[in-house]
């Protein structure tokens, strides 16, 4: 569950245009700043001055747009075109994780998807098929592969489609 500084900033007047300008309850433009590419802003929490509500723009639109919906269990903000600072009220949308990683062009979620299974692939499988079936034992293969684990020797011996 988020929490819903959101609905604090709005409740106290702040707006966003259509275009993606914040504003503040007088009408000034606010900047905010930028946090791995989404824009974000915080506001002072009331009687602590070492304290803030943090939130991103795109949320903030998107609570503007669809309300309460934005803090549904499984329900995440989309930017349609995959540009992360842009919070014009047509790129905005409210969806599923699944559809959320469609937005991104094809090639990008392609890098994306070689990138994590490079990280997930720790162990030669081959190898340690061929060592496992040379030795016959799960502790002289784990010993000599790094593997602390017996199910995961398991999982790399018998699943080929985990690793």
């Amino acid at each position: 569950m988020f929490n819903k500084n959101e609905k604090y900033a709005y409740d106290k007047g702040y707006r966003i245009t259509k275009e993606g300008v914040f504003k503040n309850p007088e009408g000034k433009i606010l900047k905010g700043y930028k946090h791995n590419g989404y824009r974000k802003y915080k506001l002072r929490v009331p009687g602590d001055y070492n304290k803030y509500y943090h939130f991103k723009l795109s949320r903030f639109q998107a609570y503007c747009k669809y309300g309460d919906k934005i803090y549904n269990d499984g329900t995440v903000v989309r930017h349609l075109n995959g540009i992360r600072d842009d919070d014009s009220w047509d790129n905005i949308a409210i969806g599923t994780q699944s559809q959320n990683m469609m937005d991104k062009p094809k090639d990008v979620r392609m890098r994306a998807s070689l990138i994590a299974a490079s990280y997930n692939r720790k162990y030669d499988v081959i190898k340690v098929r061929e060592y496992y079936n040379k030795v016959k034992s799960y502790r002289k293969t784990q010993k000599h592969f790094g593997i602390s684990s017996g199910a995961t020797l398991h999982n790399i011996l018998h699943r080929p489609n985990i690793y």
